[in-house]
């Protein structure tokens, strides 16, 4: 499964590097990111903090917006001395009136380390709010099975434009779980968080 994530991620830089030049071009449909920055697990059996990067893109048509994005993170296990975390998503949006948009997509994660190994696919609902200097996409994750301990809840993506081409991004989730693994099962909550400095190729705002 870590192979397929890999290549998965490969194929998205692959996809989107031409586009990169394409880009320039105004009138185009193409957005192209990358950042870079820290994160902090709580709850889930990870140190801190680690160092996250992430690349992506989003494409425009007519009413329809869509998001696709790779990253990776160095957090570790507790107690371990090796450890990363493999993540890619995909969102597609309705354009509503005004700023707002609605929609929905998934999200893959796969985490390695000596001690233990995870992964977890969440199908996702999502509302997106976006309006010159600022965009807050406000998601719901819904486990879809995969592993002993299933999370649930909701994700927060703000960025906020700082000057041409350059962002501050955050991202904050809160995830509900039990653990298959105890006896009796215990519900627990978990939270992770990440900021990052995020640079848009030729950005339009």
């Amino acid at each position: 499964m870590c192979g397929i994530v890999v290549l998965m991620a490969f194929g998205i830089v692959i996809v989107f590097s031409p586009a990169c030049a394409w880009a320039q071009d105004a009138d185009n449909p193409y957005t192209i990111y990358g950042d870079g920055g820290i994160g902090l697990y709580g709850g889930l059996g990870k140190s801190n903090p680690n160092y996250n990067v992430d690349a992506g893109g989003d494409l425009s048509y007519q009413k329809l917006f869509g998001e696709i994005e790779a990253g990776a993170d160095t957090a570790n296990a507790n107690g371990a001395d090796n450890g990363y975390t493999i993540r890619t998503h995909g969102l597609a949006f309705y354009r509503g009136k005004g700023s707002w948009s609605y929609g929905g997509g998934l999200h893959y994660s796969e985490f390695q380390s000596s001690s233990y190994k995870q992964h977890e696919l969440w199908p996702t609902v999502a509302l997106l709010y976006d309006k010159r200097w600022v965009r807050a996409n406000f998601q719901y994750l819904i486990p879809a099975g995969g592993s002993n301990y299933p999370e649930n809840g909701p994700l927060v993506d703000l960025r906020l434009r700082l000057t041409h081409g350059f962002y501050y991004r955050a991202r904050v989730g809160l995830l509900f779980y039990h653990d298959n693994l105890e006896s009796p099962q215990g519900n627990r909550t978990a939270g992770e968080a990440f900021f990052d400095i995020l640079y848009v190729f030729h950005d339009r705002k």
